[in-house]
């Protein structure tokens, strides 16, 4: 018998972070979100890994 994960199951390798946003902040992603075709989580996670490669391109990181 094949069981297939529910709707809010996520088969990813991929850690979980939970942050805090205003509001505001939150509406303005979603809305930016939507105007690339992305996610929320997505686009977060693409905002994130921009930092960190330029973070790591001046040195900050190692």
């Amino acid at each position: 018998m094949l069981v297939q994960p529910a709707a809010t199951d996520v088969t990813t390798d991929k850690k979980r972070v939970s942050l805090y946003v205003d509001e505001e902040l939150k509406a303005d992603l979603e809305l930016l979100a939507k105007a690339r075709k992305r996610s929320l989580s997505n686009l977060i996670e693409v905002i994130c890994q921009e930092a960190v490669d330029e973070a790591k391109k001046r040195g900050e990181l190692a």
